[in-house]
């Protein structure tokens, strides 16, 4: 069995003795895996470290631990594919700086997790036409210039009260997308018609009554 190190810095020269050389590159599995091996047996408070390096880094799941766990072991494997792609093209440094090299990226928004936010709101062409087919549908023809131009407004002060926003947050090679707020412009324009066609249809009705009552009502 291994000793274990008594001391950061003894298990830091341990692990940078693993580290291949070009001639070895062969053997990088192999390697890895003795890395791994020598970072379960490292004092708890330098593993500590690693893990906390890799949460910066957005390669680590969950609240950073000083136990050897699954979280651990794919935050220092998916590290290590980031070194070897890079490898291909320059010269990297051992495993441990180049954690240490994400780490300090990550907490300066390049390496880590990164969050876009998006907010759409419908531009006047798309909401003319759906404007034009609602009327159509409920009313049975398009309606006039200032309908359109009403519902047009009517459904962008809402979006702009209740826009759709995208939020899309990368960490770890893995994107997660979530949507929220929006308005349903199409039931809204279909309710704003279905008013104006209700008042239309109370505005007839009363003049008709009236011209009822005029005359005398139906004989």
């Amino acid at each position: 069995m291994a000793e274990i190190a008594k001391s950061p810095d003894e298990a830091r020269a341990r692990v940078i003795a693993t580290q291949p050389t070009p001639q070895q590159q062969p053997t990088e599995d192999a390697n890895f895996q003795s890395f791994a091996a020598a970072i379960s047996k490292i004092d708890e408070s330098t593993r500590l470290k690693i893990a906390q390096q890799l949460k910066k880094a957005g390669l680590y799941r969950g609240k950073p631990s000083a136990k050897f766990n699954n979280a651990l072991y794919d935050g220092l494997l998916a590290a290590e594919e980031r070194r070897a792609k890079l490898a291909t093209v320059t010269e990297v440094p051992d495993r441990l700086t180049f954690i240490q090299g994400l780490a300090a990226e990550g907490e300066g928004g390049a390496g880590g997790p990164t969050t876009s936010i998006s907010t759409r709101v419908s531009d006047d062409t798309a909401l003319r036409a759906m404007a034009i087919e609602v009327l159509k549908a409920k009313t049975g023809d398009e309606g006039t210039e200032a309908e359109i131009k009403n519902l047009i407004k009517v459904a962008k002060a809402a979006q702009k009260k209740n826009p759709t926003i995208t939020k899309s947050t990368t960490s770890g090679g893995v994107t997660q997308t979530t949507t929220t707020g929006g308005v349903d412009v199409g039931q809204l324009m279909i309710d704003i018609v279905s008013k104006t066609d209700e008042a239309r249809a109370n505005k007839v009705l009363q003049g008709y009554n009236i011209a009822l009552n005029m005359f005398g009502g139906l004989r």
